[in-house]
């Protein structure tokens, strides 16, 4: 039969079905009555024969509002007849509701194609499905506070981790204070005296590095003067115990005239300091010569004084 002679008939479900009422069947549902949220089953029966074609009206989402259907409809072979090869057919769709209150379910049409030719149309009454809250006792009924949470004991695997970081915080805070504390006792970690050079050592080899970078030959003039006072200064800090670090350079050479220096020799460094001070502060640009003699000066009041030392302390 042509298919598109079908599609035309199934528009004429009701049509057909007011002219067949005296035909109607009767759908079920597995259960007439659930609680909220279950699922049941809404179920039909037909048969085929060889040869013939069924079209079924087959329902929404929502079959009524307050309904849904859970998937589509469909059908199952249930048997099959060896003599003439009918096939008895169910069609079977999943129901649910959220919502109380009794549904009617609409009918359900199913349009049989004849091989003669012939148009039958099934039509089945659409159940009754009521659907239920869960009941509640208020005779018996005692409304209860909401339970607090519920504390379980602590295990050892669960305290491991925080143990390990306070042992590890503990560790870090102890290599610290040692770290500080041999620093300031001039040892190195494990404990042993750091030996540190003499100040004239320290102070010679920083005039060296001075002298190999040609600061001043570059232009950096200012470098060049604040890389030699410094050297000069933490000499003479460590050698006369002054504040060199601190001190203005007029504060530092007053300190120094106390000392027993060559004047000569103290004038040469109020030299050098003074041209340094006005290169740093002031923007003053040193002259070659003043520049060529400056780490000279440095050098010879660095072994002078250091010589001196150490005549004294032979003749003590």
């Amino acid at each position: 039969m042509n298919k598109t002679f079908l599609l035309i008939l199934l528009s004429l479900f009701p049509l057909l079905c007011r002219a067949q009422d005296d035909g109607t069947l009767q759908s079920r549902i597995s259960r007439d009555s659930i609680l909220i949220g279950d699922q049941i089953e809404w179920t039909f029966d037909f048969s085929i024969a060889p040869g013939e074609e069924a079209r079924i009206s087959r329902p929404g989402e929502a079959p009524v509002p307050g309904v849904e259907a859970l998937g589509e409809l469909a059908l199952d072979t249930l048997s099959k007849s060896k003599a003439d090869g009918t096939m008895q057919l169910r069609g079977h769709v999943t129901l649910t509701s959220f919502d109380s209150g009794s549904y009617q379910l609409p009918e359900l049409f199913v349009l049989l194609a004849r091989s003669d030719g012939s148009i039958d149309t099934l039509r089945y009454a659409g159940p009754r499905l009521a659907v239920n809250t869960i009941p509640i006792d208020t005779a018996t009924f005692e409304p209860y506070d909401i339970k607090g949470q519920i504390r379980y004991p602590l295990t050892f695997k669960e305290v491991l981790p925080w143990i390990g970081l306070a042992l590890l915080v503990a560790a870090l805070i102890w290599l610290l204070v040692r770290w500080i504390r041999m620093r300031r006792e001039n040892r190195d970690f494990f404990g042993k005296p750091v030996v540190q050079d003499p100040p004239h050592i320290v102070a010679l080899r920083s005039l060296e590095k001075t002298r190999s970078q040609k600061l001043w030959q570059a232009g950096k003039q200012k470098q060049f003067y604040t890389q030699v006072t410094d050297a000069l200064r933490q000499y003479i800090a460590g050698r006369y115990d002054i504040s060199a670090l601190e001190q203005t350079s007029a504060e530092m050479l007053q300190e120094l005239s106390e000392k027993e220096i060559d004047p000569a020799l103290l004038a040469q460094m109020k030299d050098l300091f003074t041209t340094a001070d006005f290169v740093k502060f002031a923007k003053h640009t040193a002259s070659d010569q003043e520049n060529e003699n400056a780490i000279p000066t440095a050098i010879r009041f660095v072994n002078e004084t250091y010589m001196s030392q150490i005549e004294n302390e032979e003749e003590e």
